[in-house]
């Protein structure tokens, strides 16, 4: 370039820019064209995916209306009972085989029936023949009948249905049916839904959108054999994990999403998949958006080409502006540079100077930032494993007293728990901490079943950006000291309020509080944590204080302040005020 003369700097210069532009241009083109088939292609399957979900549910729905209106009707009411005599029994039957039937007509040919406890069987339909050999009482899932009050079986083989063996695969739907006059059991009510009523449901009118459900057996129910071998390649992804409730790309050209559709009787997932090859889509806007770019570009290459004719001032005054932002404390500026002579030289150093005073703060700032997060990590860690060990230990305690049902729901409490600690987010808000607090102390409570919790939380900070962990270390440290001896009357308050611009937290019990000394000593713990907060504390028997003090102290330094106020005996106040988050 330094031997080139100005006009032909100056065509080169404006070639490039305008090449540049296009190449630029027909990217852009082309990566919005695929986005826009891609969030059109993912609008069109959760559309629907929605649509079908709420027919599936309100078909079950109906279902259930259906049964509880012809099961609860005077006229099977009447058949339950024992005491009537022949011929009116005989009328009985006549009518609800016709009714049956009438409305297995209108269900698009789902099978009705009644089964008795005192013998009388009737059904909708003379295509399937009743089993007289069938006995409820003697299926294996009577139990879960018993105390559901539904069922449903939808297997294969010998054992499938009420009716004599057939080969079509079914689902069949259980009842319990009382007497509506004593309450007593009088027997059940069975729908058989057959799978073409089924595949009947999963049909669509969208080209290239196919649905499936996915049995908990690991059958795959589709709508036709169309969709069966794309819907075959959604299972085996599904069984590879490949598959969630967002909707991604299954293969090249497909795009897919699985959820859960649950009723009273199943837990099953609907798959939707949707061909890409399908969609349709107008790029006439796109279009006109690439013949404005390209307007847009010769204008810039004009502005381009005057500013070659600054070639001499222009680099001159970038330097002088970069040295006024750099004592403005503006570090990272780079020029730049497009010559090779003196000027290129100076605006090379500039550069240097400037990327090496960058690298210099940015590098002391991340050994600050890392060491202070590894510091609240370590923390974090600490407490995790101390609350499992206790909840383990109520746990085994429930089981040893014979009381699973109690064991169950803890396990389960602590999965939501534990789901909850696995999320990556350092900040949640005030409502999610103060749920999970509460999460915590239906666990306790299982032990402490006298504990009394009492909250008084400003409704309206409920949104506001909250540190996460920060109440049930403070609540289980009040009660594994404060109510270690203490065995009636135990409270816990707890209470969050705006106080000018923090908040101020308190945690408070009547449990056994402090002696003098231990809380001289403590308060001491807490000063040394204010001054060295990186520092690693020695072992203590208020692990759970000191964390959340730690922590809090690591996030706000000195905005940060914590009171404890106590008497042997009486109980324990912890009072904090933490700078509010908006």
């Amino acid at each position: 370039m330094q031997n080139i003369g100005l006009k032909k700097k100056v065509f080169l210069f404006a070639f490039f820019i305008f090449a540049m532009t296009f190449l630029l241009s027909m990217f852009v083109f082309w990566g919005l064209q695929r986005y826009s088939q891609h969030r059109a292609a993912v609008s069109h399957v959760e559309g629907a995916r929605n649509e079908k979900l709420d027919m599936l549910e309100s078909y079950f729905k109906n279902m259930d209306s259906v049964t509880y209106n012809l099961a609860y009707s005077n006229w099977i009411q009447d058949l339950c009972q024992k005491a009537v005599y022949t011929q009116r029994r005989q009328e009985l039957l006549d009518n609800a085989h016709e009714f049956l039937g009438s409305v297995s007509t209108l269900y698009e040919g789902n099978k009705f029936a009644l089964i008795t406890w005192s013998g009388i069987r009737v059904t909708s339909v003379n295509g399937y023949y009743l089993d007289y050999g069938v006995d409820i009482k003697k299926k294996p899932w009577y139990d879960t009948l018993l105390h559901d009050g539904k069922y449903m079986e939808a297997e294969e083989g010998e054992e499938k249905g009420i009716y004599h063996k057939h080969s079509e695969w079914d689902m069949t739907l259980y009842y319990l049916l009382h007497d509506y006059n004593t309450l007593e059991m009088a027997g059940v009510f069975v729908i058989t839904i057959p799978e073409q009523n089924l595949k009947k449901l999963l049909a669509t009118e969208y080209d290239g959108m196919f649905f499936g459900l996915l049995c908990s057996d690991g059958r795959l129910v589709t709508a036709d054999e169309d969709g069966l071998a794309v819907m075959e390649r959604a299972k085996n992804a599904a069984g590879q994990n490949r598959l969630s409730d967002t909707v991604g790309t299954m293969d090249r050209d497909y795009f897919a999403v699985m959820n859960d559709f649950s009723t009273d009787f199943f837990d099953w997932k609907l798959v939707t998949v949707f061909d890409g090859r399908c969609q349709k889509m107008d790029v006439r806007m796109m279009s006109v958006f690439l013949i404005i770019l390209l307007l847009v570009s010769g204008c810039l290459l004009v502005v381009g080409v005057l500013a070659v004719s600054k070639y001499l001032t222009k680099p001159l005054l970038a330097c002088a502006d970069g040295m006024r932002q750099i004592q403005q404390n503006r570090l990272g500026i780079l020029l730049q540079n497009t010559y090779t002579d003196e000027i290129g030289e100076l605006i090379n150093g500039f550069n240097e100077m400037s990327a090496s005073l960058e690298l210099l703060v940015e590098k002391n700032r991340r050994i600050t930032a890392i060491q202070k997060e590894s510091e609240i990590k370590l923390l974090e860690s600490q407490i995790n494993p101390h609350f499992l060990f206790n909840t383990l230990e109520i746990i085994n305690s429930l089981i040893l007293n014979r009381q699973e049902t109690e064991a169950v729901m803890v396990c389960e409490t602590l999965g939501q728990l534990y789901r909850y600690n696995l999320r990556q987010e350092k900040w949640i808000t005030i409502r999610e901490e103060l749920e999970y607090t509460k999460q915590y102390l239906l666990i306790v409570k299982y032990k402490q079943s006298d504990l009394e919790v009492f909250f008084d939380v400003d409704e309206e900070l409920g949104e506001l950006p909250f540190l996460k962990m920060v109440l049930q270390p403070l609540v289980e440290n009040s009660i594994r000291h404060g109510f270690r001896y203490k065995t009636r009357d135990c409270c816990i308050s707890i209470g969050i309020e705006k106080y000018e611009t923090k908040l101020r937290v308190t945690v408070m019990d009547n449990g056994n509080g402090m002696k003098p000394d231990q809380h001289r000593l403590l308060m001491e713990e807490l000063e040394q944590i204010h001054q060295n907060p990186m520092e690693k504390l020695p072992d203590s028997a208020h692990i759970g204080l000191r964390n959340v003090v730690q922590r809090l102290y690591l996030e706000y330094g000195d905005d940060f302040s914590v009171i404890i106020i106590t008497n042997a005996g009486y109980g324990l106040r912890i009072e904090m005020e933490i700078p509010m988050m908006l």
